[in-house]
């Protein structure tokens, strides 16, 4: 006596709608064995569909009971039902039910991969199944390219390598030719000899001369079982089955219990990725499509996110004032020793070496003296009475210089501190104090002498101003606006502060002036001479007191004083007099090296962007100076439309992805439910749920990742394009902001795949 398989016991099964209730089985009693043939059949809507759905696992039952290997099943659940599909049936269908963009071998492999197989034995195997069903010069031929009888030859060469013993087919020749029909039918029962196959069809006239039991259904009720006479022999010649293996069917291996044995079975992530690489290689339009779409989501999400670390920082909405650093520049560090010793080269190197630094000036405080060499462009003259506006020279015969007037504002002293003999095209960097380096076209401007103009807004009173003719003796390699001075100069000039101290010239006994002192090589000793302005107020010359009296920061005396005596030059004689201002006295390089020093103790260090201001500050604090940003300390007070429209930038940032976001998983979502066929197909050849949920996650998160890569390189490119707005931003990027931009891609997809999942869900057990 053959074994029996399928017991089914009073099964019956109902389905409703709002307004009916329709009974598809009712009571059915039934058993399968082994090596049995049997067809169902019934008109429309007898039930014969729902029967085979019930033995096959892929519907419910509402009463009765189905015991299958002499185990009931009312107690499986999800799970229980997924390990019956997979271990126990496999499945011909009337559609095909294949993966139309896998190919022939995919498509039996997939089953084999389910099965839990290696994948390289998987594919061998596959290959003997193909052969089998005279498909093995289609093995590389997408599902969709084969004829009907093609595809379903390849159903049943799938259903046939999961070797459960069971074979389930529904109505596997309604879509095919009467030849071909017969085919699959002889097919069927070469099969059925060491196997259950149960057949639903709706013309039994084909199978007749094939099936070993009839099993006739009307209105959900079994009105006739009939076995065939000898068991299914077929006496006549049986219909053309060229093409077709004489041994159809492969060992059933352990088929009396329905068990596959599989030395390392695939782990679920193992079989999610495999499958998610086959639906990347075999639909590579639908993979550009998802990049692209994902590609379009990250380069929005990745700018969006960019502008709010851009605007975290409020510094930019506030006003700044000049009272402190008249230089307004945000990537400007003024740096301290914290021993409060001078800066030295040694420090000026330390300070360049630290990362984001581009630039160390040692002369801090002369980076926001004001300089002015072009005429016509830097300032001019005004000449005659009535001050008329004139060149230099043109005008000399219409009247005495009266004034000269400024006209940029935008140029800031820096020192030689800031370049190398490298950066020079011709000549060499200066010597003397009054030697300057420059952009030119040519070596026309070397040894070339002009005359420069100095003011300290900060420092010296309104209109007060210092000249003193430079030479050339340097052509910078690369076009710049920038005028690079000597050390001795730039430190001169920004003396008074450097030394908290103030120079006094004493007359009768009074307190006449607190001047700045600068050096001219023409005067020896305790020589000094009046700018021809006081010199005209005065009159004086001869010998006078005068006193250096020491201040701390805060502006208090120390009550260091210094006195000493100076000669005021007869303001009558010919080099009596200068053309600087007031508040500036010329000394010998004798008096001034006597009474201050030409260092510095504190440097501006400026970086590459405003961005990197708090960690270079880190850095400066690490290796023993204190930092701040000049910039920083200079802002005060908010401004009022700068505030709203940072504000407003934020807010449409924050909006914007928030409404990526829902794009991405209404639209995304939208366009994987393409996909929802091939998961039916896979959940019916048994794949677990857990599989199938993610195969999508695997597949999405691989294309997340090619677009988050793509995305990042082409910032960069563009960066390097000097594309002003990508630059800015670009700054600001760092490792915290790669990741949250990488993160929120990875949640956007990660959504998109949970709401499909339970979409996908719903309809596979619908």
């Amino acid at each position: 006596m053959k074994k029996v398989r399928i017991e089914l016991q009073g099964i019956s099964k109902s389905y409703y709608s709002e307004t009916a209730v329709t009974q598809a089985l009712r009571k059915v009693s039934l058993s399968f064995a082994m090596g049995e043939f049997v067809a169902i059949t019934g008109e429309s809507g007898s039930g014969k569909s729902t029967l085979l759905n019930i033995i096959g696992g892929m519907d419910s039952f509402d009463e009765g009971e189905m015991i299958v290997d002499g185990e009931p099943t009312f107690q499986y659940d999800d799970e229980d039902w997924e390990t019956y599909r997979r271990t126990k049936i496999g499945y011909v269908f009337q559609d095909y039910s294949l993966i139309g963009h896998y190919t022939a071998l995919d498509n039996v492999a997939s089953a084999l991969l389910i099965m839990g197989q290696d994948p390289e034995e998987a594919r061998k195997t596959a290959a003997d199944y193909l052969r089998q069903v005279g498909l093995e010069e289609y093995g590389a031929h997408r599902a969709s390219e084969l004829s009907s009888g093609q595809k379903q030859r390849l159903s049943i060469a799938r259903a046939l390598a999961k070797d459960t013993g069971i074979i389930v087919a529904d109505e596997p020749t309604g879509n095919l030719d009467s030849e071909t029909g017969q085919q699959i039918i002889r097919l069927l029962q070469e099969l059925s000899k060491n196997r259950l196959v149960i057949m639903v069809t709706h013309n039994y006239d084909q199978a007749e001369a094939y099936v070993t039991r009839k099993i006739r259904l009307h209105d959900g009720q079994i009105i006739s079982d009939v076995k065939a006479e000898d068991d299914g022999a077929v006496q006549e010649p049986a219909p053309d089955t060229s093409g077709l293996a004489e041994e159809p069917c492969a060992p059933a291996g352990d088929t009396a219990a329905g068990k596959k044995t599989v030395k390392k079975p695939l782990t679920s992530n193992q079989a999610a990725s495999i499958f998610a690489r086959w639906n990347q290689r075999t639909q590579k339009g639908r993979a550009i499509l998802f990049t692209s779409f994902l590609l379009v989501i990250a380069a929005a999400s990745f700018l969006f996110i960019g502008e709010l670390f851009v605007y975290r920082d409020d510094t930019t909405t506030k006003n700044y004032t000049q009272a402190g650093f008249y230089h307004e520049d945000n990537t400007r560090i003024v740096v301290k020793r914290q021993d409060g010793k001078d800066i030295t080269d040694e420090d000026v190197k330390k300070l360049s070496s630290v990362r984001y630094v581009e630039t160390v000036d040692s002369c801090d405080i002369a980076n926001d003296i004001n300089y002015y060499i072009e005429e016509g462009k830097d300032y001019e003259y005004a000449f005659g009475n009535e001050a008329k506006r004139s060149r230099y020279g043109k005008g000399a015969g219409e009247g005495e210089i009266k004034r000269v007037s400024f006209l940029n504002e935008k140029r800031f002293m820096m020192s030689t501190d800031a370049i190398s003999e490298a950066d020079l095209a011709y000549g060499r960097l200066p010597q003397a104090r009054n030697e300057i380096v420059l952009y030119a076209s040519d070596d026309s401007l070397l040894e070339k002498t002009m005359p420069c103009y100095f003011v300290f807004h900060n420092v010296w009173a309104e209109n007060h101003y210092y000249q003193t003719n430079v030479t050339v003796t340097g052509i910078l390699r690369e076009s710049s606006g920038q005028v690079y001075f000597s050390r001795e100069l730039c430190r001169m000039l920004s003396m008074n502060l450097t030394d908290n101290s103030v120079f006094r010239i004493v007359y009768d006994d009074r307190i006449r002036h607190e001047i700045t002192p600068v050096i001219s090589d023409s005067l020896t000793g305790n020589e000094v001479r009046l700018s021809s302005t006081m010199a005209e107020e005065y009159l004086l010359g001869g010998e006078f007191p005068c006193t250096m009296e020491e201040y701390d920061l805060a502006g208090k005396p120390t009550g260091k004083v210094v006195t000493d005596t100076v000669y005021i030059k007869d303001p009558h004689s010919a080099d009596g007099q200068h053309n600087s201002t007031p508040n500036l006295l010329e000394v010998s390089a004798e008096f001034y090296n006597q009474h201050y020093r030409l260092t510095s103790s504190q440097a501006s260090v400026y970086i590459s962007s405003y961005a990197k201001t708090d960690q270079v500050l880190k850095k400066l604090e690490r290796l023993g100076y204190e930092g701040m940003s000049s910039y920083r300390i200079s802002t005060i007070d908010y401004n009022e439309e700068r505030t709203t429209q940072r504000l407003t930038i934020i807010g449409i940032c924050a909006l914007g992805l928030v409404i990526l976001l829902l794009a991405e998983v209404l639209i995304l979502r939208s366009l994987m439910k393409i996909r929802i066929k091939d998961y039916f197909v896979m959940k019916f050849i048994g794949m677990k749920m857990q599989v199938i949920r993610r195969i999508s996650y695997f597949e999405m998160l691989a294309y997340t990742a090619v677009s988050i890569v793509i995305t990042i390189t082409l910032m960069w490119v563009l960066r390097l394009c000097g594309i002003p707005v990508i630059q800015e931003m670009m700054w600001y990027y760092e490792i915290s902001s790669y990741l949250l931009f990488i993160l929120y891609n990875i949640l956007l997809t990660l959504l998109t795949v949970f709401f499909f999942n339970r979409l996908l869900k719903g309809r596979l057990n619908a």
